[in-house]
Formats: C-alpha cells, sequence, structure tokens
C-alpha cells in the first residue's frame, strides 16, 4: 500500500546545491504563535508560506502534543488497503490535525482523497507534500555535511528517501562535524545505484536536549 500511496506523489524536485543554516529555535510559546499564524494562511489556501519556519515552529511549539502520528499512520494504511476510505481520510487529517507541517499525513490524504473521487482536494494535498519536501532539498543538495538537507524531524529524513528515491536506508551513521550534527544515509536507489545522503539534525538535537533539560 505504501508503494502506491508513493506513486501517487510523483514529486519531480530539483536538487539544489545551495546550504542554508537552520533557524535558531523560538521558545515554545513564540513558536506555537507562529505556527498558528502559518497554519491560518495554509488553510485560507496560501501555500507560499515558509515551508521551512513552519515546520521549525512545528517542532519548537510542541504542537504534536505526545500525539503518537506513526500508530495513526500504521492504522490509515490497514485502512486503505480494506478500502475504508472515509475512515482512512479522517485518520489522515487527525495526523494533519496535530501537525500541519508532517508530510505523511498530506500524503495519505492524498490517497484516500483520491480513491474517493475528490481530485480537487487530493491535489491540494499534492501540492502541500510537495512544498513541505521542496522547503527540506532547497536547503542543499544532500550531498556533503556542507550541503546537506537541514530537518527538523528523523521522519522527515525516512520520508525524502523514500518519496523522491524510491528507497529504504540500508545504514546510517550519526556524524559530528564543525559543531554540527549529522545522519549519514546511505541507500540503494532504484537503478540499484548506492547513495550517501547527509542530514543536518542539528534542529531535532537541540529539541531532543530541550526536552531532556528543560530551562527552569
Amino acid at each position: 500500500m505504501r508503494s502506491f500511496v508513493l506513486k501517487l506523489v510523483g514529486v519531480a524536485l530539483l536538487l539544489s546545491p545551495m546550504c542554508s543554516a537552520a533557524a535558531p529555535m523560538d521558545d515554545q510559546a513564540t513558536a506555537k504563535a507562529k505556527y498558528d499564524l502559518f497554519r491560518t494562511h495554509v488553510i485560507s489556501g496560501d501555500l507560499e508560506v515558509d515551508w521551512q519556519a513552519f515546520r521549525m515552529a512545528a517542532l519548537s511549539g510542541g504542537v504534536n502534543g505526545g500525539f503518537d502520528w506513526q500508530k495513526q499512520r500504521n492504522e490509515v494504511f490497514q485502512e486503505l488497503d480494506a478500502q475504508k476510505n472515509d475512515e482512512a481520510l479522517a485518520g489522515a487529517r487527525r495526523i494533519i490535525d496535530h501537525n500541519m507541517t508532517n508530510p505523511e499525513g498530506h500524503l495519505l490524504a492524498m490517497a484516500a482523497l483520491q480513491r474517493l473521487g475528490k481530485d480537487e482536494y487530493s491535489k491540494n494535498e499534492r501540492a502541500i507534500v510537495t512544498a513541505i519536501l521542496k522547503s527540506i532539498t532547497d536547503t542543499g543538495d544532500g550531498k556533503s555535511p556542507a550541503t546537506a538537507w537541514i530537518t527538523v524531524d528523523p521522519s522527515e529524513e525516512y520520508f525524502v528517501i523514500s518519496t523522491i528515491f524510491g528507497a529504504e536506508p540500508k545504514a546510517q551513521a550519526l556524524v559530528q562535524q564543525n559543531g554540527h550534527a549529522y545522519d549519514r544515509m546511505t541507500i540503494t536507489d532504484q537503478d540499484n545505484k548506492e547513495q550517501v545522503l547527509w542530514f543536518n539534525t542539528d534542529a531535532s538535537m537541540e529539541a531532543t536536549a530541550s526536552a531532556m533539560h528543560p530551562k527552569k
């Protein structure tokens, strides 16, 4: 089922050689206010928001609130397998409601909406998936630490690898270099060629550290 869903995306992105540094994290209240503002824009139909800043605001604002979106995603896949498309759409929307910057929710909503014959709504979800992916790939080309893709959650790394390359990681290494944290992912692409992809994980590492050692 997942392969079927990924085929619906058909994302073709130009991988930029530029690299932009991750923005500093806001405090939770400030980040949540930014997230809510971005969310309002997207709901109104404005998809030209700064999705990188939106994703960072979601992370810093703690919008998931402990929601187990991966469990929900697995349930949606089961519902799609069982042709329970209305239930699948409701589950996908629960993921989106908890974090509008989670591309998995939009990808699943896109699949369910297409099956329900709601093509315009499905196209909108596809546009959001593309915008989120572009906000990651615009930060570099993923070919070196200097041009690593900036992510805010490890799940984004797997989403990029599966959606753009149609692959799964065969090896992963955590690398500290020049004061930054990276995931070095080795994959075998659809042409059966081995590639090494680099992801800057500063944001998620900082968020983890902040959760473990909250400011008093």
